[in-house]
């Protein structure tokens, strides 16, 4: 069963989710963006690449709001967002997850859920049991059900595996019904047959919500996406289709020094 994300309105005349328009960042005299340019439409799926320091987690963070750019802007659903924090984009409908886990490794998968649902919907766990709470639990189950950790639902996070760590960050992620999902380096870490699940979860979810990952591992990013950027020192190097990226002499030089093979 694939993830369904709960419709948002969009103002009219909006072309694209995410747009981002001649982003810059400084850190001090280090120019780490230099004027992106990025649009994003519904539903699709777009894999950002580069080698190291290429700027490609500042961009991620500039979108999802935990820092804000230098110069330019970012529009997420026709609503400007450049000087907004992380929260106004989680109501427009925006998730993420980190490269480093963020579960809490002293609770059960079950209750790991249960409060991304509840702080998605401003919530507290009372000290008696209602009829909302256990209507939550039965959707937490749920929701690990579809990242794959039935068996695991009340195993405490702590003791999964680093792949299952995996499927909870992105069942937390989903548990707040986005529409527009940003993936930090998911394969990170994973071993061949972890990452193999994790294509294949990422497969799985509904084709109209918009997924955005930043990945290292080439082979996973071209399997996901239907579009790549590449970035190099900051700046947008090319873009197109995974066998165009895949054929580019420039993202051979990037990556290898080397020119594409004929």
């Amino acid at each position: 069963m694939g993830y369904t994300s709960a419709a948002r309105s969009e103002p009219a005349g909006s072309t694209g989710v995410i747009q981002v328009s001649a982003v810059t960042v400084a850190f001090g005299g280090l120019l780490a963006l230099r004027g992106i340019d990025l649009d994003i439409a519904r539903g699709e799926r777009l894999a950002i690449i580069g080698p190291n320091g290429a700027g490609k987690t500042t961009l991620f963070n500039v979108i999802a709001g935990d820092i804000a750019p230098t110069g330019g802007s970012v529009v997420i659903k026709g609503v400007e967002c450049t000087h907004r924090p992380s929260r106004h984009r989680t109501r427009l409908g925006m998730a993420r997850t980190y490269q480093q886990a963020r579960a809490f490794a002293g609770l059960t998968v079950r209750e790991n859920i249960y409060l991304a649902l509840a702080g998605h919907r401003s919530r507290h766990r009372a000290l008696w049991r209602s009829s909302v709470d256990r209507r939550m639990d039965e959707e937490a189950a749920e929701v690990a059900r579809r990242v794959w950790l039935s068996a695991q639902l009340d195993s405490l996070a702590g003791e999964l595996a680093h792949g299952q760590r995996r499927q909870l960050e992105l069942g937390m992620a989903i548990a707040t019904s986005p529409d527009v999902m940003l993936l930090d380096e998911p394969a990170s870490g994973l071993s061949r047959g972890d990452r193999e699940r994790l294509v294949e979860l990422l497969e799985s979810f509904d084709e109209h919500l918009t997924l955005l990952l930043i990945e290292h591992d080439m082979d996973v990013a071209f399997r996901v996406a239907q579009r790549v950027v590449v970035m190099a020192d900051g700046e947008r190097v090319t873009a197109g289709t995974p066998e165009q990226v895949r054929s580019d002499p420039q993202v051979h030089q990037i990556y290898l020094g080397t020119e594409a093979p004929a």
